[in-house]
């Protein structure tokens, strides 16, 4: 093995040939050059010494703004993470040869929340290199430092609050060819309304089939094997369940999600948010609403079909709802919130006399005062559904004619970003993944 010597002792070995020498100018010539070569050799010395150790310094503060910033540390708050980089970084350089160093580390923590976690390290260093041959360069010790920068986002955890509208029109069908297959078996009507009197005495929404009545639900499922829009909604949601554990794994955070659903007024499936697991076993319970007959929700009661209570439901979710955290992980803290309305927006409800139209917006506003982000999926309310004469009169002249006045107000309760239509032939299960995804990439700021 080759051995590399040492500048001291090629030094000496250059001043003995020196020595060995009797010509007198060789001697002259040594003593003028002996002390610059004393001193260059000291000053390589020093120097590439407190290279060396400046670089391991580096490396330890680059260690230690990166420990701020890891998992376990992000758990901590800012106090208790600056109080163990510091103990980090001087058990690193505890040790290190030729060192001085009065742990005078500066340690910078900041977090802001967009609306994530985000945590900014930087970590900062005075030292000096102790000099072998201070005496000769008039100089005990060389100055060096160094700094190091980490950031991290964390993905919040969030809570889903699912609200489905299951009122009659949703009993709409899922597809065109549908949409006109049930208008020309019912005479006119292009929903599947789902009543209990099916009797010849009942004044609609029957017919006829095979020596008995039946109610229109019954045509739609069982005469033409019709999918209608209420099931695609519940099978939407069941999917997304899939979808929410893959992106919480993905994003190593926890998703959990309540369920409920609404027509003449808001059911709740299960108020406090559960694990998606669970959630999913529950989405089936968000079932069309069936009534007694036309006009009659319940049996003898005239309530002119007033069964889309968007008043109603909406304080109701509110009440349930508690104020969101900001889904840091950290202490006490609690999840983001999220609300989903997947709905058709037609509102009709009695809240002092009847109110037909658009959806009201002023809880929404208030939910999202509490720091709920408000995801609409708008299940399109469409022009050719409107087709019987009461209807025409009362829902398309004045709310479907161009410009339509339903979806304006579904767009202004949803968050930015966060407002998604489908209508007929469309993919349902793919129109909430995505308004999903956007309510979680709103949350989460990538790095």
């Amino acid at each position: 093995m080759m051995m590399r010597q040492s500048p001291m002792l090629s030094m000496i070995r250059i001043v003995r040939r020196l020595l060995r020498q009797e010509r007198g100018n060789v001697i002259m010539i040594f003593a003028f050059s002996l002390i610059p070569l004393v001193f260059g050799a000291g000053m390589v010395i020093d120097y590439a010494r407190a290279a060396r150790l400046q670089t391991k310094m580096n490396a330890i503060t680059d260690a230690t703004a990166l420990y701020a910033v890891s998992a376990p540390m992000l758990k901590n708050d800012l106090d208790e993470t600056k109080k163990r980089a510091n103990a980090f970084f001087d058990d690193q350089v505890v040790g290190l040869n030729g060192l001085i160093y009065g742990k005078d580390v500066k340690i910078n923590i900041t977090e802001t929340l967009s609306p994530t976690l985000q945590r900014n390290v930087t970590v900062s260093y005075a030292a000096a290199s102790d000099n072998i041959f201070g005496a000769i360069l008039s100089s005990a010790s060389i100055a060096i430092g160094g700094s190091a920068s980490a950031k991290s986002v964390t993905a919040p955890n969030i809570d889903f609050y699912m609200v489905l509208d299951t009122s009659p029109s949703m009993a709409l069908p899922a597809t065109k060819a549908g949409l006109t297959a049930l208008t020309a078996a019912t005479g006119g009507c292009a929903f599947a309304c789902h009543q209990t009197n099916t009797s010849s005495t009942n004044p609609g929404r029957t017919r006829m089939v095979n020596g008995q009545y039946v109610d229109y639900y019954y045509i739609a499922k069982t005469d033409l094997k019709l999918a209608l829009r209420s099931d695609l909604v519940t099978s939407a949601v069941e999917n997304l369940v899939d979808v929410a554990k893959e992106t919480a794994q993905a994003n190593g955070a926890t998703y959990r999600m309540a369920l409920g659903h609404f027509d003449w007024t808001y059911h709740s499936i299960e108020d406090k948010p559960v694990d998606l697991d669970t959630a999913k076993g529950l989405v089936s319970q968000a079932q069309l609403l069936t009534v007694c007959q036309n006009n009659q929700r319940v049996c003898g009661i005239n309530d002119s079909d007033m069964l889309t209570n968007f008043t109603t439901s909406l304080t109701s979710i509110n009440a349930i709802m508690p104020v969101p955290g900001a889904g840091t992980k950290k202490g006490s803290d609690s999840p983001q919130g999220v609300m989903f309305l997947i709905t058709d927006g037609m509102r009709d409800e009695n809240a002092g006399g009847r109110k037909l139209g658009p959806m009201p917006t002023a809880m929404c506003d208030t939910i999202k005062a509490k720091g709920i982000r408000i995801a609409v999926l708008y299940t399109e309310y469409l022009w050719e559904s409107a087709s019987d004469g009461w209807s025409i009169s009362n829902v398309r002249t004045p709310f479907l004619n161009p410009p339509e006045k339903i979806s304006p107000p579904l767009e202004s309760c949803a968050s930015p970003g966060l407002y998604y239509k489908v209508t007929t032939d469309s993919d349902m299960s793919a129109a909430l993944a995505s308004l999903f995804q956007k309510a979680v990439q709103a949350a989460h700021l990538t790095k």
